[in-house]
């Protein structure tokens, strides 16, 4: 047998060989078909970290008891009683699903590694569970971070009245855009108080970017053991709830003539402080309210 006889038959013969692995490695690289296990709503799908977080709290006044299984899992998951005020916290390689009973039927939601959740009452005052903004036990969540629109920030600061005297605290200030736009447009002096780290530090790159630093400042804490005795207008875009624990705290340490603004929720309890109101659309066809109320 000749050299050249010899190469051609071996080539063969690894190729054959590379071929029936082909089969055997596409014949099994399928993904496996997801087990039985409790619905989700839309569950996300992306890769996660082992070992991330998740913080559930209840925000309402009453226990809450609720099922919490992997995403995927046969068993039907380990029964939990969440008590007013408390965390809880889990580490995940993946989804979690949690489920819980809401206006007499079980309800499903899937939680992401890394997140806080918070069980809250909706607007029609039934359970729901929703991204919250921290985890910490050491502090209250008053409220995720949405933005405040444009138009509706602009109705806010028209609505008080602001002007270069004023100073302006934003309680829960996100990316801090209501301090800052009352800082550039009005000459007024302001605070943004906010417990993600992530969010003042955005705010503060903000304000440097309008030219404002020097009127305004951003502190992380819990806003609820802030002195906000300086303030001459309180800009709010909390809840419902949020709204009334933080109404003995805006009575004590308000000065007589401050007023306080507050995007889609009444404060409870102060309807006869309210001074004005106004809707407004976000020009993405979704209206807005806004509360006026004087101290």
């Amino acid at each position: 047998m000749t050299a050249g006889r010899l190469v051609r038959i071996l080539a063969a013969a690894l190729l054959a060989v590379a071929a029936v692995a082909a089969v055997l490695f596409l014949g099994t690289d399928r993904p496996p078909r997801p087990a039985a296990g409790p619905s989700v709503s839309s569950p996300e799908r992306e890769a996660i970290l082992e070992g991330d977080e998740i913080t559930v709290r209840n925000a309402i006044d009453i226990p809450v008891e609720y099922l919490i299984a992997p995403y995927g899992s046969t068993e039907r998951g380990s029964r939990k009683a969440l008590l007013p005020a408390a965390v809880h916290r889990y580490r995940a390689k993946g989804l979690l699903v949690i489920e819980f009973d809401r206006k007499g039927g079980a309800l499903t939601r899937s939680l992401t590694p890394g997140h806080p959740y918070t069980f809250r009452y909706d607007e029609n005052e039934i359970l729901e569970i929703w991204l919250g903004s921290h985890g910490r036990e050491d502090a209250e969540d008053l409220a995720p971070f949405v933005a405040t629109p444009t138009p509706v920030l602009d109705r806010m600061l028209e609505l008080a009245s602001v002007g270069p005297e004023d100073f302006v605290i934003d309680i829960g200030c996100g990316d801090g855009r209501i301090v800052i736009a009352a800082a550039a447009r009005f000459g007024a002096r302001g605070v943004g108080i906010d417990i993600d780290p992530e969010r003042i530090r955005e705010s503060r790159e903000n304000a440097a970017k309008a030219m404002v630093g020097h009127l305004v400042s951003f502190i992380c804490g819990d806003a609820t053991k802030a002195d906000i005795s300086e303030a001459t207008v309180v800009t709010l875009y909390l809840l419902p709830e949020s709204n009334a624990r933080l109404r003995p705290k805006l009575e004590q340490e308000l000065k007589p003539g401050a007023r306080v603004v507050s995007h889609n929720y009444v404060i409870p309890g102060w309807e006869s402080r309210e001074a004005a109101s106004a809707r407004v659309w976000d020009g993405l066809d979704k209206e807005h309210a806004v509360y006026l109320y004087k101290r």
